[in-house]
């Protein structure tokens, strides 16, 4: 009487084992990337579009929000840069559209 070899079944789990870590690490990748879980998207009911006017700067502008929210300026000029992919020293431009979000 032969034994059955238990290969087939180790085999069997341990793609079966891969193919849901694969397909977890699939998962957490796009809910990572995925631009309808970010804060920013979830905050997009409290945000507008300003046009810079000529000669106009990002304090000129975070001023008054920082004004109406209680923020300091200083964190109002940074989630400008961010949410606009301003650099650290930007150049406004005359008509450039900024999205403000607070």
């Amino acid at each position: 009487m032969k034994h059955k070899s238990r290969r087939p079944h180790a085999s069997r789990l341990i793609r079966a084992g891969l193919s849901m870590a694969i397909a977890f690490g699939c998962g957490l990748y796009i809910g990572h990337t995925a631009p309808w879980m970010t804060s920013e998207t979830l905050a997009a009911d409290t945000s507008y579009i300003h046009e810079v006017d000529a000669g106009e700067t990002l304090w000129q502008i975070a001023g008054p929000i920082a004004d109406q929210t209680g923020q300091d300026v200083r964190e109002i000029i940074y989630q400008l840069q961010v949410n606009n992919n301003l650099g650290p020293d930007p150049t406004l431009q005359p008509g450039q559209k900024l999205i403000i979000r607070y």
